[in-house]
């Protein structure tokens, strides 16, 4: 779990650094990286007062919330990556219907609550990559781009010539 801590808090930095560097651009960005954040922290603080599997039952309700929100971004501004990031939402609320009605009718095994739980972190894990891969995108270009105009590589110094 602290690796996902870690990734979580790097994905929001990298969204916040975007948003302070263009805010008008990378609004939704940081929004929905502090949304995932904050659903993130929720589901963890639910598994420690409830205990496992019984917190999944507020699993679907937090998801749908966040992919209504970022659905909403998207009709306003629609970029790649909030289409990634609702698609890995829907999955994984199919994979909590299915979880969770197996569980209900007695049906779930050790080994099914296993994949499921390494599904829905799979899932988390490309929600992760789309927040940052936009965010640290968006990092490498600004230093490319003042790198570049400082002729700081050295590359493109002899172009003109």
């Amino acid at each position: 779990m602290i690796w996902y801590l870690i990734a979580t808090v790097a994905v929001f930095a990298s969204s916040f650094l975007a948003y302070r560097s263009r805010p008008e651009k990378y609004a939704d960005l940081v929004g929905v990286s502090t949304l995932l954040a904050i659903v993130f922290v929720i589901n963890n603080l639910l598994v420690m007062l409830y205990g496992f599997p019984e917190a999944i039952l507020a699993a679907p309700v937090l998801d749908v919330f966040l992919a209504v929100m970022i659905y909403r971004a998207w009709v306003k501004n629609r970029e790649p990556w909030k289409v990634i990031v609702v698609a890995a939402l829907v999955a994984q609320l199919m994979l909590h219907v299915v979880a969770i009605s197996m569980w209900k009718l007695g049906t779930m095994t050790q080994h099914g609550l296993y994949l499921y739980v390494v599904a829905i972190n799979a899932f988390f894990i490309v929600q992760l990559l789309a927040l940052g891969c936009v965010g640290v995108g968006h990092g490498l270009d600004r230093l490319l781009t003042r790198l570049l105009s400082r002729g700081g590589l050295g590359i493109m110094q002899d172009a003109g010539r």
